[in-house]
């Protein structure tokens, strides 16, 4: 919810930018643009995403875009320690741009992305310890880990204008599109004979319940700021 409130707003902030895009500007040959996502520190599973877009034609670039997660903004729950997770979650696409798109936007692109993450986080977690029903011998808090392997695709438009129209060097990239996750969980170092007194709920990147071996509907929305360096 933090995500989509910062994106609502910094996208009204600077919604000018998106108007400012000269015609002679789609194109001006190949080039390299580092990028990153400003609000890639407030998803659940948190990180500084750094990544990288080459355009070498006038209609076909890519993307390259890893987030190195390595926190949660998630709070710790009845006095447990706060998870730490680790691990990286990367896009990659293909992009078609567009110019002269319907409604007089100059620079709007369409991509197929896919999207691979492993992630592992560290929880700590109550157990019971050789139960037999709602019986055990005795209960433990301790820490395990929770692996989480993703792999997803999606299809997704986006919009692409300078933040300030005398420097095209910096632009801002809006993008919305749609599409499907698979997850792979499994918990490791869990204490021996131990069972979980209250089952884990297992969450995506912005803190949506998800199902394991199951195809969950993923919805990519955000901003991207770059600075091309060639």
């Amino acid at each position: 919810m933090v995500r989509i409130i910062c994106t609502i707003l910094f996208f009204s902030i600077f919604s000018n930018c998106f108007s400012q895009f000269e015609k002679d500007n789609f194109y001006s040959g190949p080039a390299i643009t580092l990028r990153t996502n400003p609000f890639s520190v407030l998803e659940y599973n948190a990180g500084i995403m750094l990544g990288i877009n080459y355009r070498w034609d006038k209609r076909w670039s890519a993307t390259f875009d890893p987030t190195f997660v390595f926190y949660t903004i998630q709070a710790s729950t009845n006095g447990l320690p706060a998870d730490r997770p680790l691990g990286v979650r990367t896009k990659i696409d293909v992009r078609y741009h567009i110019r002269n798109f319907i409604g007089g936007f100059e620079n709007i692109f369409i991509s197929p992305e896919l999207v691979v993450a492993y992630i592992n986080t560290k929880k700590t977690a109550e157990f019971g310890i050789n139960c037999t029903g709602p019986n055990c011998a005795y209960y433990m808090i301790d820490e395990y880990n929770e692996i989480k392997k993703e792999i997803g695709g999606a299809i997704k438009m986006g919009l692409i204008g300078p933040i300030k129209k005398k420097n095209e060097n910096w632009k801002l990239e809006f993008y919305l599109g749609i599409g499907v996750s698979f997850f792979d969980i499994r918990e490791e170092g869990i204490p021996t004979g131990g069972s979980f007194i209250t089952l884990p709920t297992y969450r995506d990147n912005i803190g949506g319940v998800i199902r394991e071996d199951e195809a969950n509907i993923m919805i990519p929305f955000g901003l991207k700021i770059s600075f091309r360096i060639k």
